[in-house]
């Protein structure tokens, strides 16, 4: 008798076994599959997270290099506004010191217009004199009359006198602006004609060769206000 048959139904049990591990056999692949995509989401997820980092990174450094930008602009805020002031401060000094020049302008305009009037007096007191001495002889009268010129030479030139012809301003008896000649005798400013000799080597006025070397201070400048 044949084995087999001795187990009625043995073959449809061996086929539903195996219609079972069949089954089995699908669904761990499908599980694998599931894994695999699983595996693939993880991978796309890990992918893009350290894009995500990366980015993170980049904006990051983005942002520290804006700081710094920003605190290289705040340095240079200050170091203007630091300049600002300085030069506020500066111009303060210089409205300061043209207030004083201003001053002292008036003062010797004032000194000036003194000497003039005393001029103007001895010039007329020399007139009345010539016109009672009107009878003299010749010679008398001429050594008034140049004693008459030359007063009335010395009142038209004190403004010349008193007055730097390169910047027009009062000469001062010292300081960088005090009375100095050239040796054809023209007056000027010391700081005047040493920046006019460093351009040209004439006199401004007469043009005379001069040098640096030819500038002499004046001491006891009659008309200058002491």
């Amino acid at each position: 008798m044949n084995p087999g048959s001795s187990r009625p139904g043995a073959s449809g049990f061996d086929a539903s076994l195996s219609q079972q591990m069949k089954e089995n056999i699908r669904k761990m692949n499908d599980l694998v599959g599931e894994l695999q995509e699983e595996k693939q989401k993880v991978e796309s997820l890990q992918q893009e997270s350290t894009g995500r980092k990366r980015q993170l990174e980049e904006s990051n450094a983005t942002l520290e290099k804006r700081v710094r930008e920003l605190e290289h602009l705040n340095a240079q805020l200050e170091q203007f506004n630091s300049e600002r002031e300085g030069i506020l401060r500066q111009l303060q000094e210089e409205m300061s010191n043209y207030a004083t020049i201003q001053d002292k302008f008036h003062e010797q305009e004032q000194s000036m217009q003194m000497i003039v009037r005393e001029l103007e007096d001895d010039r007329l007191e020399l007139l009345d004199e010539l016109a009672v001495k009107a009878v003299m002889s010749s010679d008398s009268i001429n050594d008034l009359s140049e004693e008459v010129n030359e007063l009335n030479e010395q009142l038209n030139g004190v403004s010349s006198d008193i007055t730097c012809c390169i910047c027009q301003m009062p000469l001062e008896s010292e300081g960088g602006h005090r009375v100095v000649s050239l040796r054809c005798g023209h007056l000027f400013g010391q700081k005047c004609v040493r920046t006019a000799l460093r351009s040209t080597r004439h006199c401004p006025i007469c043009r005379k060769r001069a040098h640096p070397a030819d500038v002499r201070k004046i001491y006891g400048h009659g008309i200058l206000p002491s």
